[in-house]
This record gives structure tokens, C-alpha cells and sequence, in this order.
């Protein structure tokens, strides 16, 4: 069995929390979205949609209503590169960015644990 790398050898990343119009339906329609317009990032293939909650899910309602929102959103969590991230903050934390590129950044941390409490999102459960 190969050693695991340790912590500080491993690649560095940040976890952006994202709301998005209710355009996006499934996760794939996102995730190929989000990749064209990370395309001018160098590193555009490098971000992950960990999360994904559509716009009419029992989950983004909860969350629209603790954010006290409106109008319906979909949320998400995306796993982005350190070495990327600058650029994806600055394209995604604009204030017309909801309405240009129907994503937007809500928050962003080290700790997928602090996105998800501050977007009131659940823990997944994983089968193991």
C-alpha cells in the first residue's frame, strides 16, 4: 500500500458556497456551465461541484428562507484550487454576477464544515 501523502504536501483548496437561478435543474447542467465559464481561469478543469441543491428541493428552500430570501435559488459548494481561486472569487463575487453569469458567491473558507453552516445546508449522507 502506497504512504500517504502528508498534510502539507497535499493540494491546497478552498470551498466557495454559490447560489444560482433556478435555471439549473440537475447537476450536470451546473457543473457544465460553471466549466465554460471557468474556461478563461488557467486552471479551469480543477474546480469540483461537491454539493448541489435545485432551486424547487426541500434544501434550498429552507436555505432561501434562512438567508431571508425570495425569489427561488439553487445552491451549491465548489471545490476550487488555492491556485485558482483569486480569479474565480473576483468572477463569481461581482454584484451583477447573479445576473450575468446566474451564479454568485455567497461565502468561502478553508472548511467545507463553515460553508455548509453558513448556508444552512446539511451534512450529505455517505454510504459507506
Amino acid at each position: 500500500m502506497a504512504k500517504r501523502l502528508s498534510k502539507a504536501l497535499r493540494g491546497k483548496r478552498r470551498w466557495v458556497g454559490i447560489e444560482c437561478t433556478s435555471q439549473f435543474q440537475s447537476r450536470s447542467s451546473l457543473a457544465t456551465h460553471l466549466s465554460n465559464l471557468f474556461e478563461s481561469i488557467e486552471q479551469s478543469g480543477a474546480f469540483e461541484l461537491m454539493e448541489f441543491y435545485a432551486a424547487g428541493s426541500e434544501v434550498a428552500i429552507d436555505t432561501v428562507s434562512a438567508l431571508d430570501g425570495s425569489e427561488p435559488r439553487g445552491f451549491g459548494i465548489l471545490q476550487i484550487p488555492h491556485s485558482a481561486y483569486q480569479a474565480v472569487r473576483q468572477l463569481l463575487e461581482r454584484e451583477d454576477s447573479l445576473s450575468t453569469h446566474a451564479v454568485h458567491s455567497l461565502t468561502s473558507s478553508g472548511k467545507i464544515r463553515l460553508v455548509r453552516e453558513r448556508l444552512n445546508l446539511p451534512r450529505p449522507i455517505r454510504g459507506r
